[in-house]
């Protein structure tokens, strides 16, 4: 079974806040507060704002019961403290009651769920621990169970994106809100749980821009959200990711590589080999990186990163932290956030390619 909240590990932060006025009055005038998670991205254009959106994101097809259900199964499966914390009390705050709450975190069958909303946690789970690899038979099952494609690939998209946010969070090692944990239980949260939790709603978010043109960057994957606002939201972070100069092209498709070949997705490997190729390696050169996860195309920093993206694959949190904390002494606290952005993007992104491809 997954960890319950207190028993998941959790170090001091990894990397430190940095301080952007235009930045945070930009999130303070979209949500009213800036948190900590804002602020140790803010570093990273392309991150920070997806950080900021992708956690609010408003499913179109599917319940938002399940949606709900989503983010807290999603950071309980990843270990996620700082998420977990965070979608614990926000379900509290929406009216869901403990027990619910609680049977979900130890997978009790519950009668008041259906066979669909059963069959969608399952789907969650597995594809959130995604070990070997996220499990093609259990979209198939939501299909025949009555569920759009349409509606599934919403699903694995929402799951891939609350696993990106956990583990960015993880890496960074944010430190959990006790204010608002604290809050469902406190005299305040219990008499104003309506009004707080109509005020959370409020900071729901949907792409409304149509994705326009052919997506440049993994078009295998974008195209499967067509007809989602998904697709505009993923589009725009892949390309925000690749086109960012904190890192080398090179090491960032070198990065994506890693993450495919080791998740085996076939359209990931094909995709990323062509990137490397417009890049400038030669056959031989890309085969040795992967290999040997190094490559002359790249500095001493950038083969560390390159060695350590593997790492995040699978991991333990105390280690995984550990490793962050010494890996931005070696390379600087600038590029081990992009680093830590690549990573996680890379691996939400590989997920879902073999799940939807």
């Amino acid at each position: 079974m997954a960890e319950l909240l207190n028993d998941i590990e959790w170090s001091e932060p990894t990397l430190s806040i940095v301080h952007d006025l235009e930045w945070e009055s930009e999130v303070k005038a979209d949500i009213g507060r800036v948190m900590d998670v804002h602020m140790r991205t803010s570093n990273s254009k392309w991150l920070r704002k997806t950080i900021l959106k992708w956690p609010r994101y408003e499913a179109q097809e599917f319940p938002r019961k399940l949606a709900d259900i989503c983010i807290l199964v999603a950071a309980q499966e990843n270990a996620c403290r700082y998420c977990y914390g965070v979608a614990r009390s926000w379900m509290r705050l929406w009216g869901y009651s403990k027990k619910m709450i609680n049977n979900i975190e130890r997978s009790v069958q519950m009668a008041e769920m259906d066979e669909k909303e059963r069959a969608f946690i399952r789907f969650c789970r597995n594809l959130s621990r995604s070990n070997p690899t996220p499990p093609k038979k259990d979209r198939d099952e939501l299909i025949r169970l009555g569920y759009s494609e349409l509606a599934v690939s919403e699903m694995a998209f929402l799951i891939v994106n609350q696993c990106f946010v956990n583990r960015v969070s993880t890496f960074l090692a944010v430190p959990p809100m006790d204010d608002l944990e604290r809050l469902p239980n406190s005299f305040l949260g219990r008499l104003l749980r309506p009004l707080i939790g109509w005020k959370l709603r409020k900071m729901g978010w949907t792409e409304n821009r149509p994705l326009e043109g052919d997506p440049d960057s993994f078009p295998g994957v974008v195209q499967k959200l067509l007809g989602l606002p998904a697709a505009r939201a993923m589009n725009d972070t892949l390309e925000g990711a690749l086109n960012s100069d904190a890192l080398s092209r090179k090491l960032k498709v070198l990065m994506f590589a890693v993450v495919a070949n080791s998740l085996d997705c076939e359209f990931c490997k094909e995709e990323t080999h062509s990137m490397a190729l417009e890049c400038g390696f030669t056959e031989e050169e890309f085969k040795t990186a992967l290999n040997t996860l190094s490559s002359v195309h790249l500095n001493t920093k950038e083969e560390k990163i390159l060695s350590w993206t593997r790492e995040t694959i699978h991991f333990q949190n105390g280690p995984m932290q550990s490793r962050v904390k010494e890996l931005a002494q070696e390379v600087g606290e600038p590029m081990m956030l992009e680093a830590i952005g690549i990573a996680s993007l890379a691996n939400s992104t590989v997920r879902l390619a073999v799940l939807l491809g």
